[in-house]
Order: structure tokens, then sequence, then C-alpha cells
């Protein structure tokens, strides 16, 4: 492979260029799903029920404003009347369309004052014509936002309000100095540990391109949801810049052995890709075992992801080699191998301290006398050894793993939006002075209206109310008695609640949908209007959330499962060891348990999508760590059978590219935290 590689270099650079090219041409065609509803199955509860709703009532999104001063009627109605000529709003309830605006809130009965007072304010609930990831719908939220600009004490806010603002600042956001900063910090850390200048921008010209092809090809998917293009750079990117470093290491290594670059490099693909091979079937495979999850979102990132590590494979071992010796001249006259931080007094003096640290290169292969006098030496003893593998597995490993998969989870989207949205804190205000933190909708099928019990839906209202943290339950009955005669109810008030064939209770929590409480009162809810109905749906933030969490606490360990066995069987056949495979899968699990142990202590919970793909980050790079590590620990221990001293070496020959790509991984991912 590596001879025909080298032979047919300039064409594979043409390709690449083609292939490029027209992936750019295809990338706009991807569809973009931007609402929540796409990581959900179409045939669970939420979804159904909001099909229902807005098929029934003619209304999907929502959002809320709140009027801080109770007493400025010509603020309110000056708004309201703006709001309400927009043709994408359905609805914008609030106390004037029921006629009891200008009475005293003391003469008003208690469900109004619940509906529409809150504390010192007015709550007005606006619907829409369509789903929040309608384009309609997001231009008509952001027409709202910009026109209550003008008006500081008037909050505006909800999940739709969010995504459009989220979409908003991300497209008329100051161009990202900060990824660029990061990606300079890369290069930078690059350039100093491969003392070449021309290299590493060719390890991002080679990543590049890569990406670029797995994003068009996205074409034959059709669409993907937000979150899998957002994270798809990232992911690719962490993943795979090992590959291009290892294939640059293993060359500066086969040149010294080689009579000219060109012999260098085909030993260097063919031994790289070797050596890669195993651990980018570990991280395809990792990543495969994601598109078993209920959830959507997991077959697209699962594919997404998994064909950028293919990609990315493919490009590190024709691309970058190809690029690297058309460019060879270049190459080294911009290359400083003569320089060493060790030129430097202090870090010199600093090294020759800590030197006893690392394990002393033997000058005979065979006298294993000088690799046991080091401090790891005498640490890594056959004694020794038993002891410090007898505290990890016995002792910090189950109490590591089990504090890991016991890490609370927070399931809020506000936790996944900037803090700094405006939304995101006027949510925040509502939460404290509306005590408000969800509006849901229960869809109940009613075949036949004039059969309907309504002293039915009076005892479930009733249970409902007493659930602790539903402020509010609004239903058909506030109009009138069960007793009382449907034929007495205005024709527009009965449609605020049964309309088409489908019933709808109101409800309003205290909780912020994802929140435990939150899932908690509909656990309640549901097993209250079980008693009372064969059929019915939550509809709103909460109910797919809760939905979510169902789904994903069941998909979450699934995957974890599959991916370690996937894994383990790739390890067996790479090995042909099951000890070496199990010990192997321990030690990269300890490490990503390790990680989330340390951010559970300093951060509290951790974001359901952080839950979600950092066991696929961290388990698709260390597994390369390892891989690499263990491929060169077998080649180095042929070499004497010396199991120090191949140590020694293997450290001395993995240590630069382990540490290179583990830079970059933190600085990438320090780049997209700011």
């Amino acid at each position: 492979m590596g001879r025909l590689v080298v032979k047919l270099r300039y064409l594979i650079i043409i390709i690449y260029i083609v292939a490029s090219i027209f992936a750019v041409s295809q990338w706009s065609k991807v569809k973009i799903l931007k609402g929540f509803s796409s990581f959900l199955p179409e045939e669970i509860g939420s979804i159904k029920g909001q099909k229902l709703l807005d098929s029934a009532f003619g209304s999907s999104a929502s959002a809320m404003l709140f009027f801080t001063d109770v007493d400025d009627k010509e603020t309110y109605w000056q708004i309201i009347s703006y709001v309400r000529s927009l043709p994408e709003v359905k609805s914008a309830l609030g106390p004037d369309q029921v006629g009891i605006f200008t009475i005293p809130q003391g003469f008003l009965p208690e469900i109004v004052r619940q509906l529409f007072y809150q504390g010192k304010g007015i709550l007005v609930t606006i619907e829409f014509n369509g789903s929040e990831s309608d384009p309609k719908v997001l231009k008509c939220i952001g027409n709202i936002y910009n026109y209550l600009k003008r008006y500081p004490d008037v909050i505006f806010t909800g999940s739709s309000v969010m995504t459009w603002e989220s979409e908003y600042s991300f497209r008329s956001s100051p161009f990202p100095w900060y990824f660029v900063l990061s990606i300079i910090i890369m290069l930078f850390i690059l350039i100093l540990n491969t003392k070449t200048l021309i290299p590493p921008i060719l390890f991002f010209i080679s990543l590049a391109s890569a990406y670029i092809i797995n994003m068009g090809t996205n074409v034959f998917l059709g669409s993907i949801s937000y979150l899998t293009n957002a994270l798809a750079g990232a992911l690719q990117f962490g993943v795979s810049m090992d590959y291009a470093l290892f294939l640059f290491h293993r060359f500066e290594e086969e040149k010294t052995k080689s009579t000219n670059s060109k012999e260098a490099m085909a030993n260097a693909i063919n031994k790289t890709f070797s050596a890669i091979l195993g651990s980018s079937l570990t991280t395809l495979i990792g990543f495969l075992a994601i598109t078993i999850m209920t959830l959507k979102i997991g077959l697209d990132l699962g594919l997404v992801i998994a064909k950028g590590v293919f990609f990315t494979l493919i490009a590190s071992v024709t691309l970058l080699p190809s690029l690297i010796l058309i460019l060879e001249k270049l190459i080294n006259k911009t290359n400083f191998y003569d320089f060493s931080f060790l030129n430097f007094k202090p870090i010199k003096t600093i090294n020759d301290k800590f030197k006893f640290l690392f394990f002393p290169e033997s000058k005979n292969s065979k006298d294993k006398s000088d690799s046991k006098n080091s401090f790891l030496g005498l640490v890594f003893s056959s004694k020794n050894r038993l002891v410090i593998i007898g505290i990890i597995l016995i002792i910090l490993m189950p109490l590591i793993i089990y504090n890991g998969l016991n890490i609370p989870v927070s399931y809020r989207l506000d936790d996944t939006m900037p803090s700094n949205l405006e939304s995101y804190q006027s949510l925040q205000k509502i939460m404290d002075l509306a005590k408000t933190g969800d509006l849901i909708n229960v869809v109940i099928p009613v075949p036949s209206f004039e059969r309907f019990s309504r002293f039915n839906l009076q005892r479930a209202v009733d249970e409902l109310k007493k659930i602790d943290g539903i402020s509010l339950v609004a239903s058909l009955n506030d109009y009138g008695h069960p007793s009382v005669p449907i034929q007495f109810f205005q024709q527009a008030n009965i449609e605020t609640f049964y309309k088409n064939g489908y019933m709808k209770i109101y409800l309003k929590t205290l909780y912020p949908p994802g929140t435990k409480e939150s899932v908690l009162i509909l656990d309640q809810a549901t097993a209250i209007l079980r008693k009372y109905f064969t059929e019915f749906y939550f509809v709103g933030q909460s109910s797919m959330l809760y939905d979510f969490i169902k789904i994903a606490q069941v998909d979450f360990a699934r995957i974890n499962i599959a991916s370690m066995v996937f894994i383990f069987i790739i390890l067996l056949f790479i090995f042909f060891s099951p000890v070496f495979a199990t010990v192997l899968l321990l030690i990269v699990e300890f490490s990503v348990m390790l990680n989330l142990v340390f951010y559970n202590l300093f951060s509290g919970e951790i974001s359901f999508i952080a839950n979600m793909i950092i066991g696929s980050i961290q388990l698709g790079s260390t597994i390369d760590y390892a891989l690499l590590f263990v491929t060169r620990f077998t080649e180095e221990y042929e070499k004497d059978k010396n199991k120090i001293s191949a140590i020694s070496r293997t450290v001395s020959a993995t240590a630069k590219p382990i540490l290179n790509a583990a830079l970059c991984l933190f600085f990438a991912t320090v780049g997209f935290n700011l």
C-alpha cells in the first residue's frame, strides 16, 4: 500500500481536490433538523400528541410574554395588538380576551388570577401556527423580539424564543476569534513539538479535506440534526488528529533507516496503517454503537462521525503522505531540529533533577540492570507491580467506575444554551417572578363529545391540582360546572379546550423542563389520568424531555455496553489475548470514568449532551494512544525480550506523538468551550 501511495501521490491530491469541490457543492443540500423533536422517534407519546395538537387546534410552538407592570395598560395594548396582527400568531391568550382586563384582581375568580396574573405582573401565552423549527415561525419570533426592544420591562421567552435567539446569535455573532486562537495555539504546539513549520499546516489541510468530504456525503442521509451538525467537526477532529501525528513521527523515524524519503514514507505508511487500523476500528465501532439508540440523534450522529473517522483514516495514509513528499524540500528548509528547550538553563536544571524518573536507555539492550535502577524501574519491579495493580483493581477502579456510573445528569434544555442569551436570562426571571417553569397541554381523544364525562374530567382536574409543583390546572369545566349543559357555553370558550374530536387540559408547573421535579410531576399526572382516560398525550417541552429522559437512560446504558463488547472483540482479534484486551479496555474505561468523577466533584451535574458524547470522544482518543503504545511495545519487546527496557524505548518513541495529540485535543475542546 505504501509504495502505491508514494507512486500515485500527484493523482491522489487531484482526486481529493475534486472530491472536496463536489462535497462543498452538496453540503447546502443537507437539511438541518433544528427542533428538539427531531431527536425523538415518531411513535412516542409527546410527538404523537404534538401532531394531534397541531392538527386539532392548529398550533404548535409557544412563547411567553410577561408584563412586569400590571398597571401599565397602554404598553399592554400596544404590544398585544402588534403580536396579534402577525399572521404566524395563532393566539395570544391574555386577560383582555375573557373580558376581565379592567376588573380589579380581588374580584376575579381564582382560576383567572392563576392563569393571567402572576405576582405583580401579567402573563400572556402566545401560540404560533407551526412548530419551532418552522422558518416562518422563527422569523415571527424574531420580529416580536426586535419590536420589544423598546419595552425593557416586558419579558419575552420560552423554548421557541431560545431556539431563535441561539440561531440568531450564532449567525450575527462577531468572527469567532476564540476558535481561531485555539487553532493558532494548536499549530504553535505542533510546530514546537515537530520542530517544523509546514507539516502541522498539512495536518490541518488533510483533516479539513476529510471533514469537507464527510459533511458533503451527508446528502445521502437527507437530513441530520442540528446537534450532529454542530458537533461533527469537534468530534472528527478530536479523535482523528492522532493518525496524522503518528504517521509524521513514524516517517521521521523511518528516514534514519531508509536510503531515501520515498522508501521511508512507504514504510511509514505500512507501519502506521497497521498500527492505527485497530484504533480506528475501535473508534468506528464506538460511534456505530450509538446508532442502536432509540433516539433518532443516535443514528445520524453515529453514522456521520463514523464516516468522518473513516475518511480521516484514509486521508492520513494517502493525502497527508502525498503532501509531505511533494513539499519535502520546503519542509527541510523550514525545520529547526537543533532547537531544544533543554538549552534554556531553568528547564535543563529541572530536567536534570527529575531525570531519575525516566527509564535510562541501556547501552547493552540485554543488560537488565540499568533499566531497573531508575525510579520507574523500581516502581514496576515484579513485587511492586502486583501491589500497584491490586490497589487499582480492588480499591480505585470499582470506586471510580461506581461513581462514574452514578453521575447526576441534567436534561434541561436551557443548560445546553449559552447563559448570556437574553431569553435564557428572561426564563430565569419568569420562573422567579411568575412562578412558571413550563406550560403543558394534555390532549385527550374524544370520539363522541356528547358521551364524554365532564364529571370524570373534573375528578381528574381535582387530583391534578393536588400534585406538588403544579400551579394551575385549566379545563373546559372552568367555564361551568359539569352539571351545566354544554349548550350554555360560548362556542369560543368550548373551542379553547375542545376541538375536532380532542379535549385539552392546560397545566402550568413551577419547575422547568428536564428537572427531576418536572419528571416526578409527569409521573404522578400519568398515574392520575390513567384512572379516567384510556388514551391521552402530554404536549410541550416538559413532555418531550420526559420521553427523552426515559428513552435516554436505557439508550445510554445500551450503547455503553454494546461499544465495550464490540471494542473488546476487535481488541481480541488484534492481540489474540482475552486478558490483554480486557486490561486495555478496563484502563481506557477507567480514564473515562475518572474524568466524569472529577467533573462531578467540581461542577455538579453534567449535561446530557456531554454525557452522551464524552465517552465516545475520550474512548476514541485514548484507545488510539493505548494501541499505539501496546503495538510499539510488542515491536520493541521482540528485540531483546526485556520488558523494562522495551517499555523504556516505547515511552521514548511514543511519548511525543501521544502528547502532541492530547494537547491538540485539549486546546480544540477549550476553543469550543469558549
